[in-house]
């Protein structure tokens, strides 16, 4: 341990990283994995700093590894979740289906959040709609252990299910919402490697041949089991944005709609039964 001013922690976090938005990610470096803020930073205050493991740290950024993953968290809807390998990390432009989930018209709703991750849909759904009856699904128990984790922290009631969607057939449910894998193997190439080497693949890419597996379960899963005037709000790869609204079209849902995210990217569909 060594004791050193706030500015110079930052300069030197600077000058040792090799990649993009370095000095924004320096900031929240300091600030999530050592509680140093840009004000202390400004102020120069004098801190003390284990150096052996902030050099550890700059080399996994170094490297790619998310942020997120090396503070071990991020943040949803201003609320932290734990994150880790096993789950993807939650962006901004997901907090959108929150708002379009809260639209439906019921004070009790039952809700189904279909591959949930890091339960940052679910949990937030079940703080948000406190009468909700929340419902999460995932196929990775590892996945699932970080959500049971943060609905404890965030003193969240969800009733969490291991199972494979694909072969799943239980329930019946007022609103199904889901953020499932979407993007087609062809697209790697344009993903970048902090994506690619750090966070499953399970919950993030589907075959070229069969890109909208998931949402035609969905769909035929909700024809099955969504309540009578129920709701359906997926989120979408944003280059197939009329043929995911298809796939609900042709199943016979009823107002189905294609929606824009902030960066006016299609990202999300949604239908009433």
């Amino acid at each position: 341990m060594t004791t050193v001013k706030a500015n110079n922690i930052f300069r030197f976090c600077i000058n040792q990283l090799n990649i993009d938005e370095k000095e924004a990610i320096a900031y929240i470096l300091l600030e999530d994995a050592y509680g140093i803020t840009k004000t202390d930073i400004l102020l120069n205050k004098e801190l003390i700093l284990d150096q052996k493991f902030l050099d550890t740290q700059l080399k996994r950024l170094n490297a790619q590894e998310p942020i997120q993953q090396i503070v071990g968290f991020t943040y949803f809807r201003d609320r932290k979740f734990k994150v880790s390998k096993d789950v993807l990390i939650p962006r901004p432009e997901t907090e959108e289906i929150i708002d379009l989930v809260k639209t439906f018209d019921s004070k009790k709703p039952s809700i189904i959040d279909i591959g949930t991750g890091s339960g940052c849909i679910a949990i937030t759904l079940a703080l948000e709609i406190p009468e909700a009856t929340v419902n999460a699904l995932d196929v990775s128990k590892n996945a699932l252990k970080i959500a049971k984790q943060n609905a404890e922290d965030l003193k969240a009631k969800v009733n969490f299910i291991e199972a494979d969607f694909l072969n799943y057939d239980e329930g019946n449910f007022d609103i199904i919402v889901s953020n499932p894998p979407y993007i087609k193997d062809s697209e790697r190439q344009e993903m970048s490697k902090n994506v690619l080497d750090f966070e499953p693949a399970l919950a993030l890419f589907v075959k070229d041949e069969n890109p909208l597996i998931f949402y035609t379960a969905i769909a035929k899963y909700g024809k099955k089991h969504l309540n009578k005037d129920g709701f359906i709000c997926v989120e979408i790869n944003s280059y197939l944005g009329q043929e995911t609204k298809e796939v609900f079209v042709s199943q016979g849902f009823k107002e189905v709609k294609l929606i824009q995210d902030f960066y006016n990217k299609d990202r999300f569909v949604t239908a009433k039964s």
